[in-house]
């Protein structure tokens, strides 16, 4: 949903304020989610509050509790030191916990649809996956794989740091070069310049990974985004969003 630079796009700013307490869950003291204040832009504050409604919304933190956040940071921090998904074990030995209580933990975070199992085996906690990605992202010396576009953009910010991001056009395969500044914040490099990105709400089987997030990626034109998305069918609204307001969203 193109949002015009005009009353509309004001009036849409103050409709999804009206959500945003609905819409934005504590996820421990002082750690709100969504962070509204990371997000300026009128079409990305849109964007983000369809796709928490159309996903997650409350529901996935409903009655979260310190230790399933304890697991999801864990999954999370050995994300990023091992480059892959943990397995429990590790999970377990990193939170000094018994690995029968962490394979309950699992359970819980992958019902609220926070991390992908197969199995009892982690293989994604959003925003990362060990699946085959067109998203890749570089912090440190760790090449990490995202769910979706928009994930890759907010890899950077989740952990502080700043990140350089690889995809490819998904019409034409191009590729797209990103690069995160202040600790994941901000934009320092996006090439080509004209680079777009594209979010659609379709959500099924409780799982964003097989479903809404793939059909959020990037364009290296917005004749591109257009040209593919006129050959595509989706449920529910959709966002054509730039680079900038991606990030924001992520």
């Amino acid at each position: 949903m193109m949002q015009p630079a005009s009353d509309p796009a004001s009036v849409a700013v103050l409709e999804v304020n009206g959500r945003e307490e609905r819409l934005t869950s504590w996820l421990r003291p002082g750690v709100a989610f969504p962070d509204w204040c990371a997000v300026t832009s009128a079409s990305a504050r849109v964007a983000l509050a369809a796709m928490l409604e159309a996903a997650w919304d409350r529901r996935a933190w409903q009655d979260y509790t310190p230790a399933e956040d304890a697991a999801r940071q864990t999954i999370l921090e050995l994300y990023r030191e091992v480059g892959r998904a943990p397995s429990p074990e590790e999970v377990a030995s990193h939170m000094d916990t018994a690995p029968d209580r962490v394979g309950v933990l699992l359970k819980r975070l992958a019902a609220r649809d926070l991390i992908v199992l197969d199995g009892d085996q982690i293989t994604g906690a959003y925003p990362l996956t060990d699946r085959p990605s067109e998203h890749r992202v570089m912090i440190a010396d760790r090449k990490l794989h995202a769910m979706c576009a928009i994930d890759a953009l907010g890899v950077g910010a989740m952990f502080r740091t700043d990140a350089t991001i690889e995809s490819r056009c998904r019409l034409c395969h191009r590729l797209i070069a990103i690069a995160t500044g202040d600790a994941g914040r901000s934009l320092t490099i996006v090439s080509p310049i004209g680079a777009m990105s594209f979010a659609a709400t379709g959500y099924r089987g409780n799982c964003a990974a097989t479903s809404l997030c793939t059909t959020i990626a990037f364009f290296c034109s917005d004749a591109h985004l257009s040209a593919w998305r006129s050959s595509q069918s989706f449920e529910g609204p959709t966002f054509r969003l730039s680079i900038g307001e991606a990030l924001e969203v992520g």
